[in-house]
C-alpha cells in the first residue's frame, strides 16, 4: 500500500497584511519636512489582493516652503509563477513603482523592480508591526547610480473599528 502523502492547508498570503487591514492615521517625518497622513488597506476582488490607499499633507514650513500634497494607490498581488508578493505604487506625481516583497508575520520590505517615470531610480518601502494597531514606515529613494537613503519615515496608529 503506497504511503499516504501528507495534505497541507493552503497558507493565505494575506495573514500578515490583515494586522494592517481598515483606516490609519499617522505622523510623517521626512526629506520635506513634517506632515499628517490618512491610510486604508482592504482586501478586493475575493480577497485576491491588497488595496492601499494614502492622502498625506506637509503644511508650508522650512523643509517644504510650498507644503506638498501626496497621494498614491497602492496594490499588492501574488505572483504565483516567483511565489512572491508584488507590490505596484501608482503615485500622483506620474510614477509607477514595481516592488517585490520579502513578508515575514510583523515585517514587510519592499524593493523596486521597476520605477516608470523615474529611469534608474530605486526604492525600498519597510513595513514594521509593532502591535495590532501600530505600525511604522520606512521609504528609502535613490537616484540613479546613488545609495539608498531615508526620504521619510511615517508612524501609523490603525484606527479601531467599533467592532474590533
Amino acid at each position: 500500500m503506497p504511503a499516504e502523502e501528507e495534505q497541507t492547508e493552503p497558507t493565505d498570503p494575506w495573514a500578515p497584511f490583515r494586522l494592517l487591514e481598515g483606516h490609519c492615521e499617522g505622523d510623517i517625518d521626512g526629506i520635506l519636512g513634517q506632515g499628517t497622513a490618512r491610510r486604508s488597506y482592504e482586501l478586493i476582488l475575493d480577497g485576491k489582493y491588497v488595496l492601499m490607499r494614502h492622502a498625506s499633507v506637509r503644511f508650508p514650513q522650512e523643509k517644504s516652503p510650498k507644503g506638498d500634497y501626496h497621494r498614491e494607490l497602492t496594490v499588492y498581488s501574488l505572483d504565483s509563477e516567483r511565489e512572491t508578493i508584488v507590490m505596484r505604487a501608482f503615485i500622483v506625481e506620474g510614477y509607477v513603482l514595481r516592488y517585490t516583497c520579502e513578508v515575514e508575520p510583523k515585517r514587510f520590505v519592499c524593493n523596486t523592480e521597476s520605477v516608470e517615470g523615474g529611469t534608474g531610480m530605486q526604492a525600498r518601502v519597510t513595513i514594521e508591526i509593532t502591535d495590532g494597531y501600530r505600525f511604522d514606515e520606512i521609504f528609502e529613494l535613490a537616484s540613479p547610480g546613488q545609495e539608498l537613503k531615508v526620504f521619510f519615515t511615517n508612524s501609523w496608529t490603525r484606527v479601531p473599528d467599533p467592532g474590533d
